[in-house]
């Protein structure tokens, strides 16, 4: 008998998860206001009293968990890929193994690469220990992470060696693949300790209303809140290369204005929440693009290459959306309205502020953080699933609905795909 999500919550009251009834992690999130926001948690690294929150980049793009390590050093300078510049900066130590009681470390090298290899970091060891997801569910014992010591970044600079912007650590959340992914993983790491029952992984955000500002959300571990999102949550194939590490969908039609458009540019999309902006799969030798802004009847306008508003930001009508149609495994499919308001990140030109410049471009194919902003994404381990249903729906800050907890096993997370 097909099983249904009635059925899976029936289950889980009349006893049959009882034990895995804490087995979940819960992690609130943010999208903050800032031209480079991504998704973010804070999360204490240790148990150090003078220990205090990291913001870390929550990445769906990628699968690896690392921070500095105390002697860490970026390098910096140059315009080229790959090459060392002049300038070199000492990273401030945020996390120190020597003074947490419970750290162990092992000798394993690791190397990252992010934004195309312009931002490369590496190191030699790994720590376990123990973190605290603040605002969540608590201290988590024996958590593997890798700690970096050094940063080649592709910046070029005019002789002032002025230190960019970096990432304080980024918390991988992408598929974990055995032969493909480096590690340490930590939504591997959590089901092969035994401290979630399936390996689900539920992300969403809360509705926001009012003036431009953070956005807030929440993950979890093991488990699925079912309040947090409306209508249908759908399967989706991820279409992920043989040589890639993610989860990638095939583009949707992009509707705006009441006027839908099938983009023109072979491609797929990538979902990936450590990204600041969406790209949409418009073709730049072909005519949509144009059609696109034509249909926002001169709201939207193409500004030296962003999408942006033809106003202040604060003016954007709460209810201007762009909805993506997403095609679903057996024949469904779902969408997702993104405001548009969400992609008003504080980026500005400060030689006209009646452009309002959006988190969004034309090209490619990207589903970063303003779309996460309106989106429930549910992604399982066991056969590279992945879903999407409409969010941005429960009350902002509200945390986990313990009656719409659906805490899952192996087999309670096969029957809950099996229903949608």
């Amino acid at each position: 008998m097909r099983s249904t999500l009635s059925t899976i919550v029936a289950l889980k009251i009349g006893g049959a998860l009882a034990a895995y009834s804490s087995l979940y992690h819960y992690m609130p999130v943010a999208f903050e206001y800032g031209a480079d926001s991504r998704v973010t948690a804070d999360i204490t690294f240790g148990a150090a009293p003078s220990a205090e929150p990291v913001r870390v980049v929550m990445d769906s793009g990628s699968a690896n968990f690392w921070i500095w390590s105390p002697d860490a050093i970026i390098n910096f300078g140059s315009p080229y890929l790959g090459f060392p510049g002049p300038c070199n900066a000492s990273v401030p130590a945020r996390y120190d193994p020597a003074l947490s009681p419970y750290s162990t470390l092992t000798n394993h090298n690791s190397t990252y690469a992010y934004a195309g290899n312009a931002k490369i970091v590496s190191g030699k060891q790994y720590a376990n220990d123990t973190i605290t997801l603040v605002g969540g569910s608590g201290p988590i014992p024996n958590v593997q992470f890798a700690l970096e010591n050094a940063g080649l970044f592709r910046m070029a600079d005019n002789g002032s060696c002025i230190p960019p912007l970096y990432d304080e650590a980024i918390l991988g959340l992408s598929h974990y693949d055995k032969e493909k992914t480096a590690g340490p993983s930590f939504r591997q790491n959590l089901f092969e300790s035994g401290q979630i029952a399936s390996k689900t992984m539920f992300m969403w955000f809360d509705k926001h209303l009012g003036a431009l500002g953070n956005l807030t959300g929440g993950i979890l571990f093991g488990a699925i809140d079912t309040s947090k999102y409306t209508g249908p949550l759908v399967e989706l194939k991820n279409v992920v290369a043989e040589y890639d590490i993610g989860v990638y969908v095939a583009k949707p039609n992009i509707t705006i204005n009441g006027q839908t458009f099938v983009p023109d540019q072979d491609t797929t999309c990538l979902v990936d929440s450590g990204a600041h902006a969406d790209y949409l799969p418009f073709a730049y030798d072909g005519g949509m693009e144009e059609l696109f802004y034509n249909a926002t009847g001169g709201q939207l306008v193409d500004y030296n290459g962003v999408v942006s508003f033809n106003g202040s930001c604060e003016l954007i009508p709460q209810d201007f959306n762009i909805t993506y149609t997403f095609a679903g495994v057996n024949g469904k499919s779902v969408d997702v309205s993104v405001p548009l308001r969400n992609y008003a990140r504080g980026l500005v030109d400060l030689s006209n502020d009646n452009i309002c410049l959006f988190n969004l471009e034309m090209g490619g194919c990207t589903f970063g953080a303003p779309f996460q902003s309106a989106a429930a994404i549910l992604m399982d381990d066991e056969g590279d699933r992945v879903a999407f249903a409409q969010a941005a729906v429960s009350e902002e800050g509200a945390g986990v609905d313990e009656k719409s907890l659906v805490v899952m096993g192996l087999e309670e997370s096969v029957a809950f795909w099996e229903s949608l």
